[in-house]
């Protein structure tokens, strides 16, 4: 599908959603435009079991796929999968005690 999803570190990761996260507003990432390639469609969906599967199975690798999901879905459009993407990003930072900035993507 021509994605690649690569490990660093968890904190690491979590950092670059927040760079990549500092450069859209709220307004931007409400209103992307819908992702129309079905290509990327197609790899969203697969990241998206993906992501629910590994919660279960790898779940200290989840932010790996979920970074993934956000990027894609800044770049290529917002798909039906894009809101799992922000739920779990919010998730992982209420769990690391940064329960508003959570908030903001759940």
């Amino acid at each position: 599908l021509g994605i690649e999803v690569q490990g660093t570190n968890v904190e690491a990761r979590v950092q670059e959603m927040k760079d990549l996260l500092s450069s859209h507003t709220d307004d931007e990432i409400l209103n992307s435009k819908p992702m129309t390639d079905p290509t990327m469609i197609i790899a969203m969906k697969f990241l998206g079991k993906l992501e629910t599967g590994m919660t279960q199975i790898m779940p200290k690798s989840v932010s790996y796929v979920t970074f993934k999901i956000i990027q894609l879905s800044l770049t290529h459009g917002m798909s039906p999968v894009s809101p799992l993407g922000f739920a779990y990003y919010g998730s992982y930072l209420a769990k690391q005690g940064n329960i508003n900035e959570g908030y903001h993507y759940v």
